[in-house]
């Protein structure tokens, strides 16, 4: 996946005419040409280039899950940024569908009742909201399990997707 960063660039052209009662200026004109770059970051998983990041958090035990560190488990993925020691400072975001009565960074799932946490560095990482770091030390992003609701919840597989972007800042 990548991400562009949008650049715009004014200039303001004009010329320029000195008078004074005893001469006249001369008049330039001054062509200036500008080439805006956009510079690109690629994320993707541990599969390499191209590959979509995915997060396998194994076998979790219903009765366990607390929303807090039980099954937390790490989100693998490679950030290559063009340029990037030029210009470390980088900003990241998910972007997905809330969990209906959780916090703004639980993640809905393909079960009703369990929602994942997102995580930078072990802090909350809320939907849709931009996270400044430095490419030089890249977020550790994890997940945790989040139970909810009164019907309980059911054994079996679940699915989550979200699409994470960074960009220069």
């Amino acid at each position: 996946m990548k991400s562009m960063c949008s650049i715009t660039v004014g200039l303001i052209m004009g010329s320029c005419l000195l008078a004074s009662t005893q001469s006249l200026a001369d008049v330039f004109n001054i062509q200036v040409k500008v080439t805006v770059v956009a510079k690109t970051c690629d994320i993707y998983g541990n599969g390499g280039f191209g590959q979509p990041i995915s997060v396998d958090m194994g076998d979790i035990i219903i009765k366990n899950i607390d929303g807090q560190s039980y099954a937390k488990t790490d989100i693998p993925y490679t950030l290559d940024c063009e340029d990037s020691a030029e210009n470390p400072a980088l900003k990241l975001k998910f972007d997905g569908t809330r969990m209906p009565t959780q916090a703004a960074n639980v993640l809905k799932t393909s079960e009703n009742n369990i929602g994942l946490r997102l995580l930078a560095d072990g802090t909350n990482l809320n939907l849709a909201t931009w996270r400044d770091f430095n490419y030089n030390t890249k977020p550790r992003l994890s997940v945790v399990p989040v139970a909810s609701g009164t019907g309980g919840v059911n054994d079996g597989v679940f699915t989550a997707y979200a699409t994470l972007s960074v960009e220069y800042q």
